[in-house]
């Protein structure tokens, strides 16, 4: 019997190919804003006397990416809620020909031009600085491009092709090299830095891994991404990895400015934990109900790193040893 008209498509076996990568995509993506608004958030409580351009670089990069997180929502929205069943719902691009490759490279790129100005600083030369701020614009060239590709094609069904996976390779590629040279970079001019002091030389060490953990995680992720898209058959996999790009640098950027927040643990007849002006105490009373025990007092500290003219670094009220973070 044939089909009625207008009748929805059949279903395929491999549906899960299909619709569990976007899925995937999306979920990973809400998971990683849920981080970033803890991050945030720690930020707000621990640095309220941060200067004024590292405030308005990071919460203007968290309502950018509150705005994408949104805009994929109703994307995912459409396609499993009013196209449920509808296969025609999952191969349309709508807007995440905008929401994905060109918010995420804008994304990248403010994360990768704040790492070009501390290697700046860091190297007091403008050549390597410049160069990552080259190879920053190259990733955003190709991110727009990938968008306007995808707009073209209208549906995912269509977009892998020539042109598009060499707009792909030059946004995943120029992504992935200009996070490399970024982590090798600050790893060198870091290590130079000997103040002599342990405190700063603990905290130099942090960002220095930091700075590897995350340039490596964003770099292989973005390269994954452009490896998933090169398939044969062009599956969807893609999607998975695409969706999170954003949120890996915003996370990364945030990392390094909440790197300043430390721990630090110490036995004593209380227990204290404490983040900048929130604290939570536990009575003295309360503890001997529950009888003689060695408590832990965990309290963090919150380091200021101010950029003034001099070159001068304050922490926690006193001045240290130069030292350009």
């Amino acid at each position: 019997m044939d089909s009625p008209p207008n009748a929805l498509p059949p279903i395929p076996p491999n549906i899960g190919r299909i619709a569990g990568p976007l899925l995937v995509g999306h979920l990973l993506n809400w998971a990683l804003f849920g981080v970033l608004s803890m991050q945030i958030y720690m930020y707000h409580l621990a640095f309220p006397n941060d200067p004024p351009r590292s405030k308005a670089l990071s919460y203007g990069v968290y309502v950018f990416e509150a705005v994408q997180t949104f805009i994929l929502t109703q994307t995912a929205f459409h396609a499993f809620a009013d196209g449920f069943g509808n296969l025609l719902y999952l191969d349309e691009i709508g807007t995440i020909w905008f929401s994905v490759p060109i918010m995420s490279g804008i994304v990248a790129f403010v994360a990768q031009t704040f790492y070009a100005y501390r290697i700046k600083v860091l190297s007091d030369s403008k050549i390597v600085a410049s160069f990552v701020v080259l190879l920053a614009v190259v990733q955003l060239g190709g991110a727009i491009a990938t968008g306007v590709m995808s707009e073209r094609a209208k549906y995912s069904s269509k977009f892998l092709g020539t042109d598009s996976l060499i707009t792909t390779g030059i946004w995943n590629g120029g992504s992935a090299l200009c996070d490399t040279i970024i982590a090798i970079c600050m790893t060198v001019y870091l290590a130079r830095r000997n103040t002599g002091m342990a405190h700063t030389r603990n905290l130099v060490k942090k960002i220095i891994r930091l700075t590897v953990e995350t340039g490596s995680l964003t770099a292989v992720i973005a390269l994954l991404n452009f490896v998933l898209a090169l398939l044969p058959g062009h599956p969807t996999y893609y999607m998975a990895t695409a969706g999170i790009l954003g949120k890996l640098y915003s996370n990364s950027m945030m990392a390094v400015f909440n790197s300043r927040i430390q721990m630090a643990e110490g036995v004593n007849s209380t227990t204290s934990v404490e983040l900048s002006t929130g604290s939570f105490s536990r009575s003295r009373a309360d503890q001997q109900r529950r009888g003689p025990s060695n408590m832990v007092s965990v309290s963090v500290r919150t380091e200021q790193v101010h950029f003034p003219e001099d070159n001068q670094r304050y922490f926690d009220g006193r001045e240290f040893d130069t030292i350009k973070v």
